[in-house]
Order: structure tokens, then sequence, then C-alpha cells
């Protein structure tokens, strides 16, 4: 009797033993599952109230659960490339970011069929802000240009279609003294130069050290004795503009709250730039664009194909027809979408910034979508660098070539 009590107690024993070492496993495959199903999102800061809606149908139609956090969009690309097995699956991003991501590989071409979305369904600036080298990296949802913002009581439509007529009627804020070369280079893209190259992808295509590029810094100098140009920096515009000191400015959608409270609403106007007369020639000014995207980050799925393909589907809800509208009329956002359709709506075609910012990203006759070769970090401080010096008289006009040449070659021989 008590032998068979001790093989009893033993077979229970094992049976718990057994029934534990079960739910071990499980709970471990369980939360293997948990995390094999579950993308990580990054959205730009401020934004993620606004997916709510987005997010939650991508979980009911998947299966798949979404950790939304919000990311500085500048800050992707160097997370990503610090360690891209704990970054997001799905991350927002400024276009320009593109090149040294694909360069580095740690992002890959997308699918055919949402290449093939992208170009059907947005317009072809945006388009080309999600391509590297003629494959697509990314999904675009918003588009981003500088407009000219003036003052309605000051200056009337017809007034700021025209540099000359602006200066002549009123005052025109911009900085020289420290040049901001995102809002100033383009100039010399203007005139017919190239950055990079007509694609803007290549290393050694910068045209500036000729006789237009001579003319743009002959502009520049020029402004310091234009009695209707006033030197303002970041600190001040908004205020200058409020006070009346000056009548217009340029910047981008960022700033039409601060824009508006300045000068009150109905005296707010927004326009696109204007034409200029440089070297004796008008041209019409352009702008760099920018273009929002979202992209995949295939390392955290470590080969997994379905949670690859979700992430693809994320990647491409957060940019759909129906995100760009809620992206466009959720409060705080007011993101000027890619899609054309969206474009053609009514809310958008009665929104006066995003008309001019459409209109601006229409075609490259006003912008010029902004490089994405990692060199452009040299083109940044060394632009701006001549920019500037030029304006304060520490280049004289005979230098003018030679440096602009000069730059050509530092930027064909930067890495």
């Amino acid at each position: 009797m008590k032998n068979w009590k001790k093989v009893l107690l033993a077979g229970t024993s094992l049976l718990v033993a057994g029934s534990l070492l079960v739910a071990c496993s499980n709970s471990k495959d369980s939360k293997a599952s948990a995390s094999e199903k579950t993308l990580k999102l990054w959205v730009p800061t401020g934004a993620k109230t606004s997916y709510a809606d987005t997010i939650k149908n991508f979980e009911k139609e998947t299966g798949y659960k979404v950790d939304m956090v919000e990311m500085e969009d500048p800050n992707a690309q160097e997370n990503l490339t610090k360690d891209a097995s704990t970054a997001a699956d799905v991350f927002s991003l400024p276009h320009d970011q593109l090149g040294k991501l694909v360069e580095s590989g740690a992002i890959q071409e997308i699918p055919e069929k949402y290449r093939k979305e992208i170009t059907q369904n947005d317009t072809e600036q945006a388009a080309l802000g999600a391509q590297y080298k003629g494959k697509t990296y990314a999904f675009p949802y918003g588009i981003e240009s500088q407009v000219t913002y003036y003052n309605k009581s000051k200056l009337t439509a017809d007034d700021v279609k025209s540099y000359e007529t602006i200066t002549s009627k009123g005052k025109f804020g911009g900085n020289l003294k420290e040049v901001n070369a995102y809002a100033t280079a383009p100039l010399f893209l203007s005139v017919g130069d190239t950055l990079f190259g007509a694609s803007g992808e290549d290393v050694k295509g910068t045209n500036w050290g000729n006789e237009a590029g001579v003319n743009v810094l002959k502009f520049i100098a020029a402004q310091k004795s234009n009695s209707g140009f006033v030197n303002v920096d970041a600190a001040n515009t908004l205020s200058k503009f409020g006070d009346g000191s000056i009548d217009a400015f340029q910047s981008g959608p960022w700033d039409y709250a601060a824009a508006e409270k300045a000068v009150g609403k109905d005296n707010l106007g927004i326009a696109i730039y204007p034409t200029v007369v440089i070297g004796g020639k008008t041209v019409q000014q352009k702008a760099f664009l920018g273009v929002k995207l979202y992209a995949v980050n295939q390392t955290p799925s470590k080969g997994n194909a379905d949670r690859i393909a979700a992430s693809y589907k994320l990647a491409q809800a957060l940019t759909s027809k129906d995100s760009q509208e809620n992206q466009f009329s959720f409060e705080g956002r007011h993101i000027i979408p890619a899609n054309k359709e969206v474009q053609a709506s009514q809310a958008v075609q009665n929104d006066t910034l995003a008309q001019a910012v459409i209109t601006m990203g229409s075609s490259d006759s006003y912008t010029t979508v902004m490089p994405k070769l990692s060199q452009m970090s040299v083109f940044w401080t060394e632009s701006a660098a001549i920019l500037s010096d030029v304006y304060n008289g520490k280049i004289s006009e005979d230098q003018y070539l030679a440096k602009l040449q000069q730059f050509d070659k530092d930027l064909a021989s930067a890495k």
C-alpha cells in the first residue's frame, strides 16, 4: 500500500511538473508571438492623436498591434543608422534623409504594387521625393514649400507677383547677414544652375561657377543698398511683420499661425514666390520642395515575411487618401497633402495656404525637390558662408567667379 502511494505521488509530481513546463512554454510562446505581432511606429512629434483612428482600423484589419511613439523627424536617420534592430518598423522622415538611409542599407525599395499606387495617386514632385536613383523607397503623405506672406493692407495680390514691385511699394524682410541656405540658395536654381545635377543625385553636378551664378551674387550684394529690403532674422521676422517694419517675407507653413497673429486674419495674404530680375533677366524665383514620407525598416522583422508585409501595409495606411485628408483637417496638423485627389477636394481648394504650397510644388518651375545626398551637409554650410560674405562685403565682385568655382569643386569632392 505504501509503495503504491509512492508511485501515485511520484506520478502526480511528474504531472504537476509537466503542467508547469507546458505553462512556461506557452507563456514564452505567447510573449514571442505578441512581440512578433506588434509593430513599432514612429510618428512626428504632436501627431500621435491624429493617427488614432487610422491605427485602430489597421489593427482590426490585420491582427497586428501598433506601438506608436512620437519622434522628431530629423532624428529618425540617426536612430535608425545607430541600431536598426531596435528602431521602428515604420517611421516618418523628411525626404532629404532618403539617400543616406538607402546607401547604408537601412531601407529597401518598396514592393512594386505600392510604387504604382504612389505614381498614380500622388503628385509627380512628391513621387520624386520618395525616389532615389530611379527607385521608390518610401510613401509620400505631404509636401512643404516656402511661400510669400504679405500684409494686404500694404500690398496687393498684383504687387507680390514681382520682387521689384514688393520692394518699390513696400518692405521685404529677409536674412542675408546670416544666410539660411534653405531660404536663399534656390536663387541659383532660379537662373538655371543646378545643385548636384538636374536629378539632384550627381555629386559632381553642381555648376554655380558661371555667369548666371555670378549674377546671383551681384543681386545679393545689391540688396544692401535696396531701400525696400530689410535684414531680419528668425528671432524678429514676425515681430517686424507685426509692427509694420516689413510688409512681406518668405517662410513655410510652420509660420502661418504666427503670421496671422502678427497682422490679423483679414490682413494676412499668402502667395507663391514672385518673379525676380537677376542679371537683367526676369526669372521665376524658386524654393526647395520638401516631401514628408513614411518608410519601412525591415530589420526588426528578422526575415519574418508576414511582419514585413504588415509593415508596408501600415505605411500604406498612414499615407492613404483617407489618412492624408485627416492629416490636413485634423486640428494642429494641417499637413498639405501629396495625394492629387485630396488636393482637388473642396476643403483644400478653399485653403489659401494650401493652394500656394500646392502651386509651388506643382512643377519644377517653382520648386526643386531638395537633393537627398549626404553631401548636402557640406552644401548648407559652404553656400551660406559665401552668400553671407557677399552681402557683408567680405568678398569683392572680382572674386565671385573663383569663389563659386571652388564651391563647385568642394561639393564634387565631398564625402
